[in-house]
């Protein structure tokens, strides 16, 4: 059987990144919703504001989203392991007592 170790500092400093990635992208995904607002509200008129705004919200937003959703699964992954290998531990050493 394997022993499994873990560095628990650098998998709180990895959640927490994966936390923040999140965030940001739905930082960025507000932003680019107000850009869509903006061209539909006649910011950049015609086919060219038409389009920007299409591949804004049909492209990129959908994408994002996705991306999104991925940093808070891994964050989500990375905290479970976590707790699961302190459990183990914690079960271990309780035998050994």
């Amino acid at each position: 059987m394997v022993d499994v170790k873990m560095k628990f500092s650098s998998m709180e400093k990895m959640e927490a990144e994966f936390k923040a990635a999140a965030k940001q992208i739905g930082d960025s995904m507000r932003e680019m919703k107000k850009i869509s607002k903006s061209m539909e509200e006649g910011a950049l008129k015609g086919m060219g504001g038409d389009a920007f705004r299409d591949a804004i919200d049909s492209k990129l937003l959908p994408r994002m989203q996705l991306l999104e959703e991925k940093m808070i699964e891994l964050s989500s992954d990375i905290d479970g392991a976590v707790r699961a290998t302190r459990e183990g531990e914690s079960t271990a050493k309780s035998r050994f007592k």
